[in-house]
């Protein structure tokens, strides 16, 4: 008996101490600085056993969404550095990370982008196809009349990408082809770049993505400084312009 209780005792802490280790807050990132991938950085990690997971960038905090103890946050990118303060609470236990969005090199400021493009758009009879004047930091989504979605990454009156996504149902008709090269045409020439050439080139990369089903992507676009490039799903494609 004497014996049973003296194993007791020594087991009985060790599997509280074990619990304890087992719930212990934790919280990690993949890097400690991101860049740049599309409109926005993803930065990962992992989180375990928090109460409350929060992000805090530009003075704003948000929730994080956790799948299975990971976790991804998109920060749209700037012309600034930013830092992201990410932290997890579990009562009086409190983790922190400190990760550095790195900046990128702007398209071009946006209210003359969006006044060339609005007065281009008039000028073919689109009257109601109009971009605001006046954005807010974030990235916006510009739904045509076309039904194609074009979204916007605005920071501090500059514009940072553009994104659009058009599925190969769209692209194998006519409408949908014509639709598609008249928007990446405008768009181009008023960053600047050489839209026929981004057209021939893009024409080119489809064709030869077609023949090889298992591409994610295709190689960048480059013309005049401004970059596009093209991811690759089983059902549609993503267009990213920018200029980095």
């Amino acid at each position: 008996m004497k014996k049973l209780r003296y194993v007791l005792l020594m087991v009985i802490p060790l599997f509280f101490l074990l619990l304890t280790g087992c719930s212990k807050l934790d919280l990690s990132t993949t890097a400690k600085e991101y860049r740049a991938d599309g409109l926005v950085a993803t930065i990962k990690g992992k989180a375990s056993n928090y109460k409350k997971l929060t992000y805090t960038v530009g003075g704003q905090t948000k929730k994080v969404a956790v799948d299975g103890g990971h976790f991804a946050i998109s920060v749209p990118v700037s012309t600034n550095d930013q830092n992201v303060r990410i932290k997890a609470v579990n009562g009086n236990k409190t983790e922190t990370k400190l990760v550095k969005v790195k900046r990128v090199q702007a398209l071009q400021d946006y209210l003359t982008f969006a006044q060339s493009y609005n007065y281009t758009l008039l000028s073919l009879g689109q009257p109601t196809d109009q971009l605001q004047l006046i954005s807010k930091d974030g990235i916006s989504t510009h739904k045509k009349n076309d039904g194609s979605k074009w979204y916007y990454n605005v920071q501090d009156n500059q514009l940072m990408g553009i994104a659009t996504k058009l599925s190969y149902k769209d692209l194998k008709s006519k409408t949908g082809q014509k639709n598609f090269a008249t928007n990446l045409m405008i768009v181009s020439k008023l960053l600047g770049a050489d839209g026929k050439q981004v057209l021939k080139d893009f024409a080119k990369q489809t064709k030869n993505a077609s023949k090889n089903s298992t591409k994610t992507s295709m190689s960048q676009i480059t013309s005049k400084g401004v970059n596009f490039n093209i991811n690759l799903t089983t059902k549609e494609f993503y267009l990213y312009i920018t200029k980095y």
